[in-house]
């Protein structure tokens, strides 16, 4: 992933997490991720996730629904 840029990231995030979580990248260079809503069955689950890159969040991701 090394060089790759913000919108290529953004797209490899989306395609991988997409429609299970949404996935956002600040001015500020941090990644998120957030899903939602929460139902009872989903409540104490994980709903938000930031990362200093792209590929950290990816496997921030990872290992949350591994669970």
């Amino acid at each position: 992933m090394s060089g790759e840029s913000a919108e290529a990231a953004m797209a490899r995030l989306r395609a991988e997490f997409g429609g299970r979580w949404a996935i956002a990248y600040s001015g500020q260079g941090r990644w998120w991720a957030f899903r939602g809503p929460m139902t009872s069955e989903t409540f104490n689950r994980v709903s938000d996730v930031q990362a200093g890159t792209a590929e950290e969040l990816a496997d921030r991701l990872r290992e949350i629904e591994a669970r």
